[in-house]
């Protein structure tokens, strides 16, 4: 695992995508899990023959996604077919029992997942325990969610224990009234004194008033998650500390772009007390220091 996060950002270069440093970091004979790469895949079986792909859906409905968005027939399919088909972040409900991996790598990915912590749950059962996962994520100050709030251990939390739809019905909300969008025909610019507006009040509160009545409506896809890097950090220290989740993050980047980079590991609690006690300390540490740093930022 420490090798392969050496090796990865050894890679971190300007001018080298971060697709690129992870394939680079990437042995051609490790077993890889890519979640959701659609019609972009990082990772290819011709140059990784132990790659496996999940997505919301199979190979053949992906392919027809590709050709309307293409408006016409397509014969060459930029992505290899379609292993493990999970559309409720359940993975390792659909991949085979004892199937383990090196690499679980997922772009723009989690920010969708409406129960984060059951995807993350199922993504730690699925590594080898030396394994990483890679989290390629959407950086909030570079997107049209730089006015939403940061997702919080506490929304998490809601998302996964409390009642289904409130904490999706919220969220909803405010995807649709305090997302950033964009003048016909400006730029991808997304800073704070950017030419943008907002999403309408009224028509987001009568959506969500909809959802919490129960009523059938059709679907749309949002973020459920905003992040920067250090809030996803934190986010996944609490869920550890917590004991939710073994996942504790090793290594993570700044943005690039609209994205930055999270990797994590398993991790297991210690089973001697005096070694919890330090790890405990240290972490609880490293979270005070994170919350410093995201009132220093002006995080929302």
């Amino acid at each position: 695992m420490q090798t392969f996060v050496q090796s990865l950002f050894s890679h971190l270069q300007p001018g080298i995508t971060f697709a690129e440093c992870i394939r680079r970091a990437t042995p051609p004979d490790a077993h890889v899990l890519e979640i959701g790469p659609g019609a972009s895949p990082t990772f290819r079986r011709k140059d990784f023959p132990n790659l496996k792909v999940s997505d919301y859906c199979g190979t053949e409905e992906l392919h027809r996604s590709l050709e309307r968005h293409a408006g016409g027939k397509i014969s060459h399919r930029p992505f290899d077919d379609v292993d493990y088909v999970c559309a409720d972040g359940r993975l390792a409900d659909v991949v085979p029992e004892g199937q383990k991996f090196d690499l679980i790598f997922s772009s723009h990915n989690i920010e969708h997942q409406p129960n984060l912590l059951t995807h993350f749950v199922h993504v730690e059962r699925l590594l080898n325990p030396s394994g990483v996962v890679v989290f390629l994520v959407p950086h909030h100050r570079h997107t049209f969610d730089i006015f939403r709030r940061l997702t919080s251990t506490g929304d998490v939390l809601l998302g996964h224990f409390a009642p289904p739809g409130l904490m999706s019905a919220k969220v909803g909300f405010e995807a649709r009234t305090h997302s950033a969008l964009l003048p016909s025909g400006a730029t991808r610019e997304y800073g704070p004194g950017a030419p943008v507006f907002l999403g309408s009040l009224k028509a987001g509160f009568d959506r969500f008033m909809s959802e919490v009545k129960g009523e059938s409506l059709e679907f749309e896809d949002c973020h459920h998650h905003v992040f920067s890097t250090e809030s996803l950090q934190l986010l996944l220290l609490e869920l550890y500390l917590l004991r939710l989740t073994s996942l504790l993050p090793c290594a993570s980047s700044s943005a690039v772009g609209n994205t930055f980079l999270m990797a994590a590991a398993h991790a297991p609690w210690p089973e001697d007390p005096a070694q919890a006690t330090l790890l405990e300390a240290n972490l609880e540490s490293q979270r005070l220091a994170l919350y410093r740093k995201l009132a220093e930022a002006g995080a929302p």
